[in-house]
């Protein structure tokens, strides 16, 4: 399914509201539940595993794609700094070899200014996202109860608010950088927090217990999904706390978790649950490299 057919899926425009979106969702979710359906389950299965993907996928292109004015706010670097390098590359006039290499070391000493600063505003950037990963263990979000309150459904919006503001801008600083180390950490690092973000959005609740096909492959994602949340808490908010990281509660976990789900789909491919186990595989694959590149001191 293309993005329009997504919304159109899930009854709404193209210009609802993220709220909106997720209430039609659940009154959609009601109407083709397998519960509401029983003379044709594989029918509400099916169309239950369509909805299921045409949320994740508006969701999740939402958040990849930032608005206008998001797009427009905080560029006057990346708009300039390009002008400038012209300016500057006009200057380079070089006649002999020792003026060619002055010209190269000074274009390596501004491409290293450059890559510096990018990196000081990545490290900025990615301290945001990581306070907002901690609030989200610190207030229990993971429990969808918690969002449905104001206090807590503000949190989860705040904390989602500044992942997309994080992604956004490490993807512009992408765009100013050849450097493949930085590159590389830019590229891990947004991928791990969309599919964080992905992951969060992910249902984990069972709303009927009438279905034994789907009951039963509910029961192994849910027994993945409580594994991973160890995993990932231990990364976001325990290590934090105790000021040190503890890789054996985190690795053991994660591929227990990344078995269980993929005992799952294999399972039952056919589950509604599917697309909420194939973002959870998704997310751990991208939690794996996220530690592998970023952890490799501690």
């Amino acid at each position: 399914m293309n993005i329009e057919q997504c919304y159109k899926l899930l009854q709404v425009e193209s210009t609802a509201s993220n709220e909106d979106i997720s209430k039609s969702f659940k009154l959609l979710a009601l109407k083709f539940h397998p519960d509401k359906n029983p003379r044709n389950k594989e029918w509400a299965n099916e169309q239950m595993t369509r909805l299921n993907t045409a949320y994740s996928s508006v969701m999740s292109y939402r958040f990849k794609n930032e608005t206008a004015s998001e797009a427009a706010n905080g560029g006057e670097y990346e708009r300039a700094k390009p002008a400038q390098e012209r300016h500057e590359k006009k200057r380079w006039r070089p006649e002999a070899e020792k003026a060619r290499r002055d010209a190269q070391e000074a274009i390596r000493l501004r491409e290293e200014e450059k890559n510096d600063e990018l990196a000081g505003r990545f490290v900025r950037l990615r301290d945001d996202a990581k306070d907002a990963l901690y609030k989200y263990f610190q207030y229990g979000l993971y429990n969808f109860h918690r969002r449905e309150d104001s206090k807590g459904g503000g949190l989860y919006k705040e904390i989602v608010l500044t992942l997309r503001k994080s992604y956004h801008r490490i993807k512009r600083l992408s765009e100013l950088s050849r450097d493949r180390e930085l590159l590389e950490h830019f590229g891990v690092f947004n991928a791990m927090i969309f599919n964080f973000y992905r992951s969060s959005e992910c249902l984990n609740i069972i709303d009927s217990y009438r279905d034994e096909y789907e009951v039963k492959a509910w029961r192994i994602y849910r027994k993945g999904d409580e594994i991973l949340h160890l995993a990932h808490r231990e990364i976001f908010f325990d290590r934090h706390n105790r000021g040190y990281f503890i890789s054996a509660k985190v690795f053991p976990h994660l591929g227990d978790a990344e078995m269980i789900f993929m005992k799952a789909l294999n399972s039952y491919p056919d589950s509604s649950w599917a697309v909420e186990t194939a973002i959870k595989l998704d997310y751990i694959k991208s939690l794996k490299a996220y530690i592998g590149l970023f952890f490799t001191k501690e």
